[in-house]
């Protein structure tokens, strides 16, 4: 197949991602701008506050990414240090999505009894034993390190989220996506970052521990600039029970369910389908993966802005709807436009989910913040665990097409759950 377009979309993903990274840049150096001003010349150290706990988690987030992204550029290395087959390194995967999986009905006890900013302290766990993914004597001992990793990723992923929605509060305005954009510019970086460290032959032990201690170090630094919520006893769980959603809080958790399945699916799987559905050469099929993750993390930028102007379940309905349109598309013809083109507006309408899932959740009553979160992540987490062993089920047993296939059903309940929802909040008004 001769592929006579790669120059021209290889300039438009470099200027994408690079547009991406200049727009991250560009909103945090104002606020770090901001924040310099009004240490010198403003005495309001709420208004200090809240810019410094803002800083903080644009750092947090692009922190995670880069993590994640380091994480997964060096499984290649890890496969041969551990001397492991693809089902075997899938297994790393499955022990971290049960480990985070299992937490997530204790993280509703956490946030409610210490708070969002105290049980971040579960990131310095979850750095520490990032390099130690690289040191197991062992298989065996390697899963019980990533079951930890699942632990404590969990407990700082939704603590962050959680203190998220304390900064959005205190800012009286949607900054919520601007967060999770960040985290995609910390997974654009980190890739570049990789390329250097594989190109000099570091080791994949060297390059996680290098990546874990300037990442503790500027974790130790922001953490005390996070906002810490007013924890009264209303909000104590008063029994040990899971604490499972209900209401709006349920619809929003599955409607996070099938987002995620979704989100994650044609983020693991878009190189797959590139090269076996659509016959891409091997070194072109990353483009796919590419071009869905530069539209994502526009979107994102974008989301806050359009929150600001529309109502959020309509936003949700309309995302829902774009997103069904671009699986569609990826599904409906083998040619590489439709791929490209059903990929880059399923990023588009998926980016928004989350951030505002998140929002309305962290926003209803008789809960703290990062308590309707930790609800909402107890439903919709186990699109992490069951979701890529579903796709890949279906997938062996007839092609990646017909998984897509099944991603795009996702989308249509996706609609169905968020009209439901738009209902009943309009009823509850």
């Amino acid at each position: 197949m001769q592929i006579y377009f790669f120059p021209s979309y290889s300039a438009a993903i470099f200027f994408i991602s690079f547009y991406s990274v200049c727009h991250f840049l560009g909103n945090f150096a104002a606020v770090l701008e901001t924040d310099l001003f009004y240490r010198f010349m403003n005495s309001n150290s709420i208004t200090l506050t809240k810019k410094r706990a803002r800083i903080a988690l644009l750092i947090q987030f692009f922190l995670c990414g880069f993590i994640y992204s380091t994480l997964l550029s060096r499984f290649p290395a890890l496969l041969e240090n551990y001397n492991m087959n693809m089902t075997q390194m899938s297994g790393v995967l499955l022990s971290m999505s049960i480990g985070s999986f299992c937490t997530m009905p204790l993280n509703v006890h956490l946030m409610g009894k210490f708070g969002s900013k105290k049980t971040t302290i579960a990131g310095f766990f979850y750095m520490i034993l990032l390099p130690l993914l690289a040191l197991m004597p062992n298989i065996i001992s390697l899963y019980i390190i990533g079951l930890l990793y699942g632990v404590f990723i969990s407990m700082l992923d939704v603590a962050m989220n959680g203190n998220t929605i304390l900064v959005e509060n205190a800012y009286k305005r949607p900054i919520i996506s601007l967060f999770h954009a960040a985290y995609y510019v910390g997974v654009c970086m980190s890739a570049i970052a990789s390329v250097f460290f594989i190109k000099h032959a570091i080791s994949v032990q060297i390059h996680y521990s290098i990546i874990a201690a300037i990442s503790i170090i500027v974790f130790f630094f922001i953490r005390q600039w996070y906002l810490q919520e007013t924890i009264t006893e209303d909000y104590i769980p008063s029994h040990k029970k899971i604490i499972f959603p209900k209401g709006i809080l349920l619809f929003l958790a599955f409607i996070a369910l099938c987002g995620r399945v979704v989100e994650g699916s044609v983020n693991n799987w878009s190189t797959v389908y590139m090269k076996t559905i659509v016959e891409f050469p091997e070194y072109l099929a990353p483009l796919g993966l590419a071009i869905y993750s530069a539209f994502m993390s526009i979107g994102r930028f974008f989301c806050d802005s359009i929150r600001a102007r529309y109502q959020e379940s309509s936003i949700l309905l309309v995302c829902c709807g774009i997103t069904a349109i671009g699986v569609l598309l990826i599904i409906s013809n083998t040619a590489y436009y439709f791929a490209f083109t059903g990929l880059f507006i399923a990023g588009l309408g998926i980016s928004c989910l989350v951030p505002i899932i998140y929002s309305l959740a962290g926003r209803q009553k008789d809960v703290t913040p990062a308590m309707g979160i930790a609800m909402v992540n107890t439903i919709s987490g186990t699109g992490f665990l069951f979701g890529p062993f579903i796709i890949g089920l279906i997938a062996d047993h007839y092609n990646m097409r017909a998984s897509f296939l099944y991603i795009w059903c996702l989308t249509l309940i996706m609609c169905l759950l968020t009209y439901s929802y738009r209902k009943k909040e309009h009823r509850l008004k």
